[in-house]
């Protein structure tokens, strides 16, 4: 009786499993005789939108400074990864308003010789509304919409360092939000 290595019977067998393995189209396919395709390539983002405002956003936290990081974010994540464009409020099809809630600073780890913080949590909570400025109607609102960034402050990480991060997580989680509902 000879043994065949387990590599070779896993081959085999995945072999055997992939040539009976095909893609199948179920229903009809009406564009087949016309030479269309039958699946529809779209955006996901909202096309009956262009232009975007975005005012400076509130901040009610004593650290200054993190609602212009955070509002330049914004502007860069959009104009990155969005069809969208900024533009000044009065000729904008939409209105991304936003405020800074609180911003939190908590040890996760500290070094036990020294009691030094060792890895710290960068934690901005904000509330936002995306409003169509042609119709009034509300788009979008997050309430109490978090994120957190990381630093390590025992590698010369500081407090900018984990503002810095999590207000461009932040950015970058908001302009996901605007993609159209499925």
């Amino acid at each position: 009786m000879t043994h065949r290595p387990l590599p070779f019977i896993l081959l085999a067998s995945s072999f055997i499993l992939l040539t009976g393995c095909g893609y199948q189209h179920n229903g009809s396919f009406d564009g087949a005789s016309s030479g269309q395709s039958a699946y529809k390539w779209s955006s996901l983002y909202r096309e009956d939108i262009s232009t975007v405002a975005i005012p400076i956003f509130a901040n009610k936290d004593f650290r200054r400074g993190v609602e212009f990081n955070l509002t330049s974010a914004v502007i860069k994540q959009l104009e990155a990864h969005s069809p969208y464009r900024v533009a000044p409020r009065d000729r904008a099809d939409t209105i991304l308003e936003g405020e800074i809630v609180s911003i939190g600073l908590s040890t996760l780890s500290r070094d036990t010789r020294v009691a030094i913080p060792q890895e710290q949590l960068y934690l901005v909570t904000i509330n936002f509304r995306w409003k169509d400025l042609r119709s009034g109607r509300i788009l979008l609102e997050r309430r109490n919409y978090q994120q957190t960034a990381p630093f390590y402050g025992t590698l010369g990480e500081g407090e900018p360092t984990g503002s810095q991060s999590a207000v461009e997580r932040l950015a970058l989680g908001i302009v996901q939000e605007m993609q159209a509902d499925w």
